[in-house]
Parts: C-alpha cells; sequence; structure tokens
C-alpha cells in the first residue's frame, strides 16, 4: 500500500494540475466579463449568479458531505458495498430535491423576478440541477481517493465555460449566452464525474444499509445542512445579500466579487492539497486514526508555509493586480480586495482541522461555534455595510473567517495530540513578513505599474525563500516530505522543485529523486 504522503502527492498533482488550467481559464472569463459588462450591470447578475449557486448547496441538505464521510469510511475499513449504497441512495435523492428546487425557482423567476433579467435568470435556476447532482459523484471520488476523476470533469465543464464566454462576448449574446453556457457546462461537468463512479460501483453488490448506520448518517445529514448553512455566512459571500438590500450602489456588489473571487484564485492551489490530504484523512479515519492526527499537525505547517506569504504578497500588490486586471472602472476595489487578501489567511488554513472534526463527527461543537461566528458577520454587515459599502462586507466577513479559524483550530488542538510544529510555524510567519516588508518598497518605487507587478512578484518569492533558508525554517524531515510529495510534479519541472527544496532546506547531499519516507510522514 502507498504510504499516505505519496497518495496526497499523486491526489494533489491531480488537483494542482486542475488548479493551474482553473487560474488561467477563470481569469481570462471573469476578468473579460467584467471589462466588457461594466460593474453596473455585473452588479445584478452576480447578484443572481450568488443566489442560485448558494440555494443549490442549501438545498443539499448536507447530503454531499454526508456521502464523502461514509463512502471514505467504508472504503478506508473495507466495505465497499456499503459504500455503494451510500452512494446509490444519496444521488437518488439529491436529483429528486435538485428537481424540485429548480422548479420552485422558475416559478419565482417568472413571477416575481426582475422582467429585465427573466430569461438570462431562468437559464442560471436551471443549472441548479445539473449543479446540485454533481456534487455526489464529485464526493464519491473524493472519498475514493480517486481524484483524477474529479480532475477530468472539472476540466471539461471549464472547457465548456471559456468556450461560451468567449463566444457570449464576441458575438454579442451578452448575459443570456453566459447563463445559458453556465447551464451547459455543468451538466458537462456532471457526466463526466459520474461516469467514472458508476464504473467501478457497478463492480459491488447493493446492499440495504444497516438501521444504525441509516441513523448515523441522517444525524450527520442533517448537522451538515446547518454547516453548510453556516459556511456559506461565514466563509461565502453571504454579505452580497446585504450589499444589495443596504447599499443603493449595486456597483458595489461587483467591487466585493470581484476582490472576494480573485482572493479565491489565489487559494485555489492549497485548496487543491486541502482536497487530496481530506481524502486521504476521511480514509484514514477508517483505519489509523493516530496517524490522521498526525497529518492534521503536519497539514497546518505546510498549509501555511504555502498560504501565507502568496495572500500577504497579494494584499501589498492590490493596487497594481486591480489596475491591471480589471481596469479603472474598478478601482475602489483596490482596497477592498488587499482587505480580503489579508482576511483570507485564517480561512486559507482551515481545511485540515476542520476535515478532521467532520471525521470524528464532532459536529455539534462546529454548529454551535459556526452560530457565534455567523452573527457576528451579520452584526458587523449591518454596522458597516450602509456607511462603507463593499469595504464594510469585507471587514465583516474577513472577522468571522478569523473568528472561526481560531476556534475550529483551538478544538481540534485541545482535543487530540496533533503534534504541531510551532516553533516552524512562528519562524514561517516572520519569513512571510519580511517578504512582504521588501514588495512593498519595490512597488512604492515610480515604476510603470506593469513593471511594479512583476517586480513586486518576483522579488517577493526569492525573498521569501532566501528568508526561509536564513532563518531555518525547515529542517531534514521536511525535506523528505516536500521531496515525496512533489514525485508527481511532471519531469522536467521535478528538477526545478527539488533544487528550491534543496536549497531552502541545505545541508544533505542534492537530492533529485524521491526521497524515502519518514516514519512521521
Amino acid at each position: 500500500m502507498r504510504s499516505n504522503t505519496q497518495t496526497v502527492a499523486k491526489n494533489f498533482a491531480w488537483s494542482g494540475f486542475e488548479v493551474i488550467v482553473a487560474i488561467v481559464a477563470t481569469l481570462l472569463t471573469t476578468v473579460a466579463t467584467a471589462r466588457v459588462i461594466g460593474p453596473q450591470r455585473l452588479g445584478y447578475f452576480n447578484f443572481i449568479y450568488w443566489m442560485t449557486i448558494m440555494s443549490g448547496s442549501l438545498g443539499s441538505f448536507g447530503i454531499d458531505m454526508m456521502t464523502f464521510k461514509y463512502m471514505g469510511e467504508f472504503l478506508g475499513d473495507g466495505k465497499p458495498h456499503l459504500a455503494r449504497s451510500v452512494f446509490t441512495n444519496s444521488l437518488k435523492i439529491q436529483t429528486l430535491i435538485s428537481l424540485f428546487l429548480a422548479a420552485a425557482g422558475e416559478v419565482l423567476v417568472f413571477t416575481v423576478g426582475n422582467p429585465g433579467y427573466r430569461l438570462i435568470s431562468g437559464f442560471l435556476v436551471l443549472a441548479i440541477v445539473p449543479q446540485m447532482v454533481a456534487y455526489i459523484p464529485s464526493q464519491a471520488n473524493a472519498a475514493a481517493e480517486n481524484l483524477r476523476a474529479n480532475t477530468r470533469g472539472s476540466l471539461v465543464g471549464m472547457s465548456v465555460n471559456v468556450v461560451s464566454v468567449v463566444l457570449s462576448l464576441a458575438l454579442g449574446w451578452d448575459l443570456l449566452g453566459i447563463a445559458v453556457g453556465v447551464f451547459l457546462y455543468r451538466t458537462a461537468e456532471l457526466a463526466a464525474k459520474l461516469v467514472p463512479v458508476l464504473d467501478w460501483a457497478r463492480a459491488f453488490p447493493l446492499v440495504v444499509l444497516p438501521p444504525e448506520i441509516r441513523k448515523r448518517m441522517f444525524t450527520f445529514s442533517g448537522r451538515s445542512m446547518g454547516l453548510m448553512l453556516l459556511q456559506i455566512l461565514v466563509f461565502d459571500r453571504s454579505d452580497i445579500i446585504f450589499l444589495k438590500f443596504l447599499q443603493s450602489d449595486i456597483k458595489q456588489i461587483a467591487f466585493f466579487s470581484i476582490s472576494f473571487s480573485l482572493a479565491e484564485r489565489l487559494l485555489l492551489l492549497p485548496q487543491a492539497f486541502a482536497r487530496a490530504l481530506g481524502a486521504t484523512q476521511n480514509a484514514q479515519y477508517g483505519r489509523d486514526r493516530n496517524r490522521l492526527f498526525r497529518m492534521t499537525g503536519l497539514a497546518a505547517t505546510y498549509m501555511i508555509l504555502s498560504c501565507l506569504p502568496m495572500l500577504l504578497g497579494a494584499a501589498c500588490l492590490s493596487g497594481p493586480l486591480v489596475r491591471i486586471l480589471y481596469g479603472a472602472q474598478y478601482l475602489p476595489a483596490i482596497s477592498v480586495f488587499a482587505l480580503v487578501a489579508i482576511f483570507a489567511i485564517p480561512k486559507s488554513i482551515l481545511a485540515p482541522a476542520q476535515t478532521l472534526l467532520y471525521a470524528t463527527e464532532d459536529l455539534g461543537f462546529l454548529l454551535k461555534w459556526g452560530s457565534t461566528c455567523a452573527a457576528v458577520n451579520i452584526v458587523f454587515d449591518l454596522l458597516l455595510i450602509p456607511n462603507h459599502g463593499a469595504y464594510g462586507a469585507a471587514v465583516a466577513n474577513g472577522m468571522a473567517q478569523t473568528l472561526a479559524a481560531v476556534g475550529i483550530w483551538w478544538r481540534a488542538i485541545s482535543r487530540f495530540d496533533l503534534g504541531l510544529q510551532v516553533h516552524v510555524i512562528m519562524k514561517v510567519v516572520a519569513a512571510s513578513l519580511l517578504m512582504a516588508t521588501i514588495v512593498l518598497l519595490v512597488i512604492s518605487r515610480p515604476l510603470p505599474i506593469t513593471v511594479k507587478a512583476i517586480a513586486g512578484v518576483l522579488t517577493g518569492i526569492v525573498a521569501f525563500l532566501i528568508s526561509l533558508r536564513l532563518i531555518s525554517a525547515l529542517q531534514e524531515e521536511d525535506r523528505q516530505r516536500l521531496i515525496s510529495a512533489g514525485s508527481s510534479i511532471p519531469g522536467g519541472l521535478k528538477p526545478w522543485y527539488n533544487r528550491i527544496v534543496n536549497f531552502v532546506v541545505p545541508g544533505a547531499a542534492s537530492i533529485d529523486t524521491e526521497m524515502p519516507q519518514s516514519p512521521s510522514s
């Protein structure tokens, strides 16, 4: 059996490839759309689009997370027949719910919706069906630690989306063409993700789930639904609702949305690692729980290592980035994006602890703490949005995310022996702050805006790597894990990756091949 490090590395390689394509594709489509459509019309479109996404997420009633949790547990415990039964039942229920929800949404669109956006809204609501159904095969593939299948499905969907956006903007189909493309790309993604699950699931018998398992699943699903609502309130763009009704300037929604979207694009690569790790964490719960705890502690270090310098650097470069990508009409979003990027740091490192609490079914705490954070978010939205618009929404959302991350990590640390490398984390923080200082000095120079952006990025990368080496932030065991984690990197890039690792962690001879596993990996 492959080690956990190798399994995570393989899944991360596939997720990482998906992320690179997603970053390029979404930046091209969202930037082009924002520039052509403008902040006024984009604000209303983004509001409807977000409402349909959130309706689909809430309408799943936690069935998708239940699928991931119990399929992963049963597969890890050597009970694939139970995993197939969980998948089949979840798929049927999710399909029926999605059809009902879409029908109800269409009635609302064509009775009380904005007449000028009814057809556009109708296609966005129709896209709820493939969106919701796709959650089940996506979570099934993740539970089976087969992120390759999800990557293929996402690439198919992204390809359809890029084509539809390009054609809509080039041929004048405008927002209607983009809305139709949303339905088409979600349908294509659903088909591509569903086929691999059906292929391997048929190899196992479909059995009736025991009553005690059904009871556990029902309880988990109900609590997951509550957690999904809290997740939306705290970690997603729920502040858009308050911007819509507390701000007369509809452009504030666009400023907040593009800032949030840009920060999310930056988090895609770390989140790919979190998904790969989460799949192994969930399966590890059914195999070896002590190793699960150690994995979570190590993951905290590497999530901070990858996310903190990137988000701090992005905040420093907010001015050049927004000016280059979105143009003069989005200049008010510069300060919003800087704030969103800084407050995204707690969110970026949350996944390992949150997945651990899901795996150990500590949902009661997550519900209580999530409710507290949601209340904080709502209160500050009401206080700040009327006078400060998108900036106030960013503050409210960021404060709630920070509170949530602190509480969830405190719970995980207090309940389990994670073996956190606090001294390493503090050194990474110091290196990141030094890097941010240098980047700010670079972009303060009187240089062309494009030169500032390029120089800031390159200087930041070099400064961070040198800082890590000078303060000896990482040790030999970190080198071994990083080299092993890079085993799935394509051949042409792997030597460069290994050289960077060996530079940051000096000491042993240069290593260009996969290292043997350390006992703690």
